[in-house]
């Protein structure tokens, strides 16, 4: 009778196998072939532990550098928040936004920087609205009194393009008021007052002002 051999397994020709022998066999043949590639590539497998086992180690320096940064970056800020000399605040300000530039706190000093230093407000509006790590809310805010600005400088067509982008809801109020504060016609400023007045309010003085101006358009 003819043999046939299955890793190192000597099966008679005509026996059908269970299918808890084949699994076995498949399980024998799956472990040789490992166990010959690993003999032939074990320089390889060494080289590759080593790497694995130092991007370990890399990593955890890495993550201990951003908690030691971050924790840098909020002592520096509160700092600033603290210092009573309006001017050394902003130095303070610009330099957690320069030192920890990819940080949220780079984005809040620039936050804060537009309002202490108004000579340069633009500049830190704009550099909050493309900052990375700013929020979506800041870049609301920001857009919206970048167009205040370019308003009380007389360019509408700035404001406008501005204006143009949507914000959220808690946004859309000042939003319409400074559209209505744009507009080229009573008909189009009355709409945008009109917008506004409708929009949610956490802004009551505001309200108010969109609401007498509002009565103006009306007599």
């Amino acid at each position: 009778m003819n043999n046939k051999t299955v890793t190192g397994k000597v099966m008679p020709e005509g026996v059908d196998l269970s299918q808890g022998e084949m699994d076995e066999l498949k399980r024998d043949m799956r472990s040789a072939q490992l166990t010959h590639w690993m003999q032939s590539n074990q320089k390889q497998i060494i080289a590759a532990v080593v790497v694995f086992i130092g991007l370990l180690i890399a990593g955890g320096m890495w993550q201990e550098h951003n908690r030691s940064q971050h924790a840098a970056a909020a002592t520096l800020y509160q700092q600033a928040l603290n210092e009573p000399d309006a001017g050394k605040k902003v130095t303070l300000m610009q330099s957690v936004s320069d030192k920890f530039a990819s940080s949220t706190y780079s984005a809040l000093a620039q936050m804060q920087l537009a309002r202490l230093d108004p000579e340069h407000a633009e500049t830190h509006l704009k550099a909050l609205m493309h900052h990375p790590e700013a929020m979506q809310e800041w870049v609301w805010q920001a857009g919206l009194d970048l167009a205040a600005i370019k308003l009380e400088a007389g360019d509408k067509a700035a404001a406008g393009e501005l204006l143009a982008r949507p914000v959220g809801e808690h946004y859309q109020q000042l939003r319409h008021y400074l559209m209505a504060m744009a507009a080229t016609d009573v008909a189009e400023k009355r709409q945008q007052l009109q917008k506004a007045l409708d929009a949610v309010s956490h802004d009551e003085a505001l309200k108010n002002r969109i609401a007498s101006l509002l009565a103006k358009t009306a007599s």
